[in-house]
């Protein structure tokens, strides 16, 4: 056979070879779910359901017997209240005394005492810059606060560990604090534009709304060491827990402060610097409350926190476990 009649059967042979055989389509790649942004994982829709986190009058007493049974939580508010004081007269503050009731309220509340204070020492001018050293003292006090409060609920015991969980919360109590201050402008720069009538309602929604968003990231930060964004959105998601009745904590909180604050002839009202007995037992009384309140966020938290849905994932960054020290 010539090389010729060769190649022609070759070539036959690959025609009839290949007849029958179909090439199958590639499969289509397997679509990967959309990732979802920062304000979709805070404003996606509640799951319904129960919650075990405890009521808000069985919080608010394990709190108040948690704070006035350990002796470190209740001195130290006092004293972080007596310094702060003293070092208000260093200052030249002339008084009212009675103002010093929101010392150690929760941002924004206590963001709104930082700014008449920077204010009443400072003026105007001097004062805008002043309340970021009077917001960044707040946010180290609220950071030892929380991570004091967190170990006493675990039964860890307060020591070394402590300051280590109230360094790793301080980054999270500046934002929220900072927060607060952001709040605050916004609701002065609409409040006159819509009225006294409500204008009122927007500072004191303002103040609402602040503690119900805000108050369980300082907790989050300190027992599971989250990063900020994660720990600020994780708030927001514990808050909107159904049947949790955090918002109204929130209010209840934000009225009964508010009311002692501008309660008309109470004791410390008047110019001075050397309260008396009575102005001193009214705010360190109302002192411990807002630490009592602090306590209950915490141990509203910790009651829920396996029950919180996780947010979106996040790059490069494995979930941290829960309870780390």
């Amino acid at each position: 056979m010539t090389n010729r009649n060769k190649s022609k059967r070759a070539r036959s042979h690959d025609r009839t070879s290949g007849q029958g055989t179909t090439v199958s389509p590639s499969a289509p790649a397997p679509q990967r779910p959309a990732r979802r942004g920062f304000l979709e994982s805070i404003f996606s829709p509640r799951v319904a359901g129960a919650t075990s986190m405890p009521s808000i009058r069985a919080s608010l007493a394990r709190a108040a017997v948690t704070v006035a049974g350990t002796p470190a939580l209740a001195t130290g508010a006092i004293a972080f209240v007596a310094f702060s004081w003293l070092g208000a007269l260093a200052l030249g503050f002339e008084g009212p005394f009675a103002l010093f009731v929101s010392a150690l309220a929760l941002p924004p509340v206590g963001t709104s005492f930082d700014a008449t204070l920077s204010t009443a020492l400072f003026g105007l001018r001097g004062g805008f810059v002043a309340i970021l050293g009077f917001v960044a003292l707040r946010a180290v006090m609220q950071a030892l606060l929380v991570a004091a409060i967190v170990d006493v609920l675990r039964s860890a015991g307060l020591g070394r560990w402590t300051l280590v969980r109230g360094l790793r919360t301080l980054p999270v109590t500046l934002a929220v604090n900072v927060a607060g201050v952001g709040l605050l402008t916004l609701a002065s720069l609409l409040g006159p534009l819509l009225g006294p009538a409500f204008g009122l309602l927007i500072q004191m929604g303002v103040l609402v709304g602040g503690v119900y968003v805000l108050g369980f990231a300082p907790v989050i930060a300190a027992t599971e060491g989250r990063r900020l964004s994660d720990a600020l959105s994780r708030s927001v998601r514990a808050a909107r827990m159904p049947g949790a009745g955090n918002l109204s904590l929130a209010a209840v909180y934000v009225v009964a402060s508010i009311a002692v604050l501008v309660a008309p002839g109470k004791p410390g009202s008047e110019l001075g610097v050397n309260p008396t007995v009575a102005a001193w037992v009214l705010v360190l009384t109302v002192n411990l409350f807002h630490a009592v309140v602090q306590a209950a966020l915490a141990l509203r938290y910790l009651s829920i926190a396996d029950e919180v849905a996780e947010g979106p994932p996040q790059r490069g960054t494995a979930p941290r476990a829960r309870g780390r020290r």
